[in-house]
């Protein structure tokens, strides 16, 4: 081992890896044909038993069949074939029927069964495969057949409804009775069908036409042109000429011909006013927070009295959630009106507002003028009727584009300290009717100002500060004395309205009320006081 080379072990490793994977598999496969040799072996035997146990059965079966099927049946086919024989070589019928008599027997006896069988199957199954229906006699008159009892009751409906009968003799009269019964082919009878044959009974019944709504009979005429006449006409009282317009019954609405009871017919007339009138329905309403009996009444379209004869218990303000009944007016023939409309329609401006922080609070400007824009609109109106249900858009086109209103508002909060310097406090307005100082005997500490047409002009703050507003039945008057916190202050009086209120604060120029002739006043004007240390001084000696 050690005169060999490291390649050399390493081959003889895995030569030795291969033989031990030989083996395995050897021993593997030696081990499954042991399994199933064993299963051979014990299943041989097994085989054996099960055979050893029917061979008995089957001989038995076999000679059975030998005996009772295959050897009359080669019996039978060689007489046939002599028969054939002799009937070919031109013998007698009759002596070739005498001379195999045993054999034309057991044929007969043999088929004749067998036929009698299958006719007898395909009779069962001729009846068996007939329908079954329910026969219904009335009185003793077999009317017809039914599906079932509800078919019946169904006519019996249908009869109430073209007979006019108080007391209902008629149709209690009627006596059904049933049975079932095999036909050739299916002759159910329909409700109609079954209520013309119950009618035609009947001494008082004509033949007419019936207007159904939704499967109830509303009227009857002798004359169907008369009956769709008076249809369109209805039709026609909803139409507006409208392009594309639908005029259409609303439900189901069959004109079905066949015989009613006479005091059912009416005149064209009679139909015409029947059609047109309306029905009175009831129904619950629950009572919602705020409802007041009033309140309810004309909603429901009803009169006060009849709600509350309808709801005797019914307060004037019932509970929320009381069950109140109304009644409710329909007509009796529904009438739908599908048509497209179109309408303009505004479209209203929006508003911006751009801040200027060099500008007062006060302070507020329209740069840009709004202008409302215009729009056309198609919508498809729904009416039952005449009262509209239901409007849907279609389309909407804008026909002219809003124009979008722009404000310039200030930001500069107002000071309540003044500048020192002030502004006249009426803009436009520069006429003085009595100047500072002595007058009439007396001292006037401030200026008046005023012209023709001076009442309700705007006045302004003459400068920044805080304002109080004061109100006296004589003297002033309405009045603001606005406190610019550097020793002046400022009055204005005689006002006809304030714009502004008490301790506000107010910008220079700030509108602050309205020119009026308040107080003791002699007409007209603004009296304004410029106060220093709360000394008034001549306003002049500022502007």
């Amino acid at each position: 081992m050690s005169n060999m080379s490291k390649s050399e072990i390493i081959k003889k490793i895995k030569a030795n890896g291969k033989n031990k994977k030989r083996n395995l598999f050897s021993r593997f496969y030696r081990l499954l044909c042991y399994i199933g040799l064993k299963i051979q072996f014990l299943t041989y035997n097994k085989r054996r038993g099960v055979r050893k146990f029917f061979r008995p059965a089957g001989g038995r079966i076999a000679g059975f069949v030998s005996r009772h099927a295959v050897q009359p049946a080669v019996g039978a086919w060689n007489e046939f074939c002599a028969i054939w024989g002799e009937i070919r070589g031109k013998a007698g019928a009759g002596a070739t029927f005498s001379r195999h008599k045993g054999f034309f027997a057991g044929v007969l006896n043999t088929v004749l069964p067998m036929v009698c069988i299958g006719a007898l199957a395909a009779v069962i199954a001729a009846v068996a495969g007939m329908p079954h229906e329910l026969e219904v006699t009335c009185n003793g008159k077999a009317l017809g057949y039914i599906e079932d009892e509800s078919v019946y009751n169904t006519a019996v409906e249908l009869l109430s409804q073209r007979t006019v009968n108080t007391n209902n003799d008629y149709i209690e009269s009627l006596t059904p009775k049933y049975s079932m019964a095999s036909v050739s082919s299916s002759m159910n009878m329909s409700p109609e069908t079954l209520c013309e044959a119950l009618l035609a009974d009947s001494s008082d019944v004509e033949s007419a036409y019936g207007l159904y709504i939704n499967g109830e009979l509303c009227a009857a005429a002798k004359s169907y042109g008369d009956i769709q006449f008076i249809m369109e006409s209805f039709l026609d009282q909803y139409k507006t000429g409208t392009p594309g317009e639908k005029v259409t019954f609303l439900g189901t609405t069959d004109i079905i011909s066949g015989l009613y009871a006479t005091d059912r017919i009416v005149s064209s007339d009679k139909f015409a006013k029947t059609i047109s009138k309306k029905r009175t329905e009831t129904q619950f309403y629950t009572v919602m927070e705020g409802d007041t009996a009033q309140s309810i009444a004309n909603v429901a379209n009803m009169s006060y009295s009849r709600l509350m004869k309808l709801n005797e218990n019914l307060e004037d303000i019932p509970e929320p959630g009381t069950s109140v009944l109304l009644e409710k007016e329909l007509p009796v023939l529904k009438v739908q009106t599908v048509r497209s409309v179109t309408t303009k329609e505004t479209i209203k401006f929006t508003k911006k507002t751009v801040k200027n922080n060099s500008k007062p609070t006060s302070y507020k400007k329209c740069v840009t003028k709004g202008v409302n824009g215009e729009r056309e609109v198609v919508k498809l109106v729904t009416e039952i009727n005449g009262v509209q249900v239901s409007s849907e858009v279609i389309s909407s086109t804008v026909t002219k584009e809003p124009v979008e209103a722009v404000y310039e508002v200030g930001t500069k909060k107002a000071s309540s300290v003044g500048s020192g310097k002030f502004t006249w406090p009426v803009p436009g307005v520069r006429t003085i009717s009595s100047p500072f100082g002595p007058r009439w005997g007396r001292f006037h500490s401030g200026i008046d100002i005023s012209t023709g047409g001076i009442y309700g002009r705007t006045v302004v703050a003459a400068d920044s500060g805080k304002a109080t507003v004061k109100r006296s039945a004589g003297g002033y008057g309405l009045h603001i004395i606005i406190s610019h916190g550097n020793g002046y202050s400022t009055c204005y009086a005689h006002l006809s309205a304030v714009s502004i209120s008490s301790g506000a604060t107010v910008s220079k120029g700030q509108a602050i009320g309205r020119v009026g002739n308040s107080g003791r006043s002699t007409g007209p004007h603004l009296h304004f006081e410029i106060r220093k240390n709360n000394t008034a001084t001549n306003p002049m000696r500022y502007f």
